[in-house]
C-alpha cells in the first residue's frame, strides 16, 4: 500500500487531497502544527510540527512513498533543507506563474537540482480566495473591488486535489507540468454576480483606483512586494484575460468543476446564519473535529477571555491566530482521549455550550478530565466574542 505525506493537511486544496488518497486506498500521513485541532480523519497518521521544522519534516518524511508538498510562505529560505528531507516521489503545488520566478519557480527548481521525481501541478486563481468578499456580503450589499473587468479562470480546490491524487499515485506522471485552470473565463464582476445569485440577494459593485486597492491590501498587512505585484496583474487581465485550460478534464476524465458550483457549495459562507444556526454548525464542527470550519464561523477579530488559561488574569485574545496560538501553547503536552459536548443553548445573540475532556499528559503519563462552559457571542452570523470558565483548571 502507498503511504503518503500530505503537507497543508488541513488547508483548503490539503484536505481534499488527503480525502482522495484516502478514498484511493492510500495511507496517509499529515505534518500538522497541532494535532489535536487538526479535525482529520482517525485514519490519517499526524505528525506533529510544520515545515520549518527540518527534525519534524525528517520524522514525517520517514518511510513514505511519496509527498505532496504545498510551501507555506511566499519566501523560499529553508526550503532547500526541506526539500533534502522529502522522500525522491514529489508532487509540488506551484503556480501558473512559476515561469515568472517568485517562491514558486524557486522551489520547483530546488527540486530539479536534489534530482526529485518531481511533478508540478500549477493551478491558477482558487475560487475559494472569493471568500474574500463574503463579509462585504454579510454586512451591505456593496462590494468595492480594483479592475471589476478583469478576467480570470478561477479554478475549484477540489479539482487542483484530484490532480493532485492521480499525480501521486502514477509514476506516469513522473517529469510533467501541469497547468491548471476553471473551465471558463469571468470577469471579477461576473464572479460577484454568480456568488450574489447563489445566496439570493443582488449586489452592486463599486470600482476602486489601482492605488486604494494595493492601500487596502497594504492595511491588511500584506507585503508591499505583493501588493504591487498583484494589483499590476489585474490590471493587464482586462484586456488579456487569464487562459483556460483543458488539463483537468483531460486527467480526471471528468468536466472541470464551474465557478458557479463553487458558489452553491459556499453560499451559506456569504449570508448572515442566525444565532442558532451558527450554534448549530459550531458544535457540529467541533463534535467532528473541524476546527477550522469552527473557526471559519468567527469574525476575523474575534474575541476570546479565558482567564484560567492565562494566569487568572482577564486578558482578550483577538483574532484566530492569537486564540490558534494560545491552544497550541495549553496543548503542547496533552492528547486528547476524547470530548462529550452539552449544548447548544441558545438565547437571543448568544449560545452556550459545555465541553469534558477526556487527556493524557504525554509528558507526564497523568490522565485527567477538564470541564468548562464557552458562552458565545454572535453579531452579523459570526461569534464575534466567547468567554470560557473552567469548572476545573486546564489540564489540573
Amino acid at each position: 500500500m502507498t503511504t503518503v505525506l500530505v503537507t497543508g493537511a488541513t488547508g483548503r486544496v490539503g484536505r481534499h487531497v488527503v480525502a482522495g488518497l484516502r478514498a484511493a486506498g492510500a495511507t496517509v500521513r499529515a505534518l500538522v502544527r497541532t494535532p489535536d485541532l487538526a479535525g482529520l480523519p482517525p485514519d490519517v497518521e499526524l505528525v506533529r510540527g510544520d515545515l520549518y521544522d527540518e527534525d519534524a519534516v525528517r520524522r514525517a518524511a520517514a518511510d513514505v512513498d511519496a509527498a505532496f508538498l504545498l510551501w507555506p510562505s511566499f519566501d523560499a529560505s529553508g526550503a532547500k533543507a526541506v526539500v533534502g528531507q522529502l522522500p525522491r516521489r514529489v508532487v509540488y503545488l506551484s503556480s501558473l506563474n512559476a515561469s515568472d520566478g517568485g517562491v514558486w519557480g524557486e522551489v520547483e527548481q530546488l527540486l530539479r537540482d536534489a534530482g526529485k521525481d518531481w511533478t508540478f501541478v500549477r493551478p491558477g486563481g482558487f475560487a475559494v480566495n472569493a471568500q474574500a468578499w463574503a463579509p462585504e456580503f454579510r454586512t451591505s450589499d456593496v462590494i468595492r473591488l480594483p479592475y471589476p473587468e478583469a478576467g480570470r479562470s478561477l479554478i475549484h480546490e477540489r479539482d487542483i486535489a484530484a490532480v493532485a491524487v492521480l499525480t501521486l499515485l502514477d509514476d506516469h506522471h513522473i517529469g510533467k507540468t501541469y497547468e491548471l485552470t476553471g473551465p471558463e473565463v469571468l470577469t471579477q464582476a461576473e464572479q460577484v454576480e454568480t456568488i450574489a445569485r447563489a445566496v439570493g440577494k443582488t449586489m452592486r459593485i463599486e470600482g476602486l483606483t489601482g492605488d486604494e486597492a494595493r492601500q487596502a491590501m497594504l492595511d491588511q498587512g500584506t507585503p508591499a512586494a505583493i501588493a504591487n505585484s498583484a494589483v499590476t496583474y489585474w490590471s493587464t487581465l482586462v484586456d488579456n484575460p487569464e487562459p483556460v485550460t483543458t488539463t483537468v478534464t483531460q486527467l480526471t476524465g471528468r468536466p472541470a468543476l464551474t465557478f458557479a458550483t463553487w458558489a452553491d457549495e459556499h453560499a451559506d459562507e456569504f449570508r448572515i446564519l442566525s444565532t442558532t444556526e451558527v450554534a448549530d454548525r459550531y458544535v457540529n464542527a467541533l463534535s467532528t473535529g473541524r476546527v477550522d470550519a469552527a473557526l471559519a464561523l468567527s469574525a476575523p477579530e474575534v474575541v476570546r477571555v479565558a482567564p484560567l488559561e492565562t494566569g487568572g488574569e482577564e486578558i482578550e485574545l483577538k483574532g484566530a491566530e492569537a486564540i490558534l496560538e494560545n491552544t497550541r501553547r495549553l496543548n503542547a503536552d496533552i492528547e486528547y482521549l476524547g470530548v462529550q459536548l452539552l449544548g447548544p443553548l441558545v438565547l437571543d445573540d448568544r449560545f452556550a455550550i459545555r465541553f469534558t475532556f477526556d487527556q493524557l499528559n504525554v509528558r507526564t503519563g497523568t490522565r485527567s478530565r477538564t470541564t468548562k462552559l464557552s458562552l458565545c457571542t454572535v453579531d452579523s452570523g459570526r461569534i464575534t466574542r466567547e468567554e470560557v470558565f473552567y469548572f476545573t483548571p486546564p489540564h489540573s
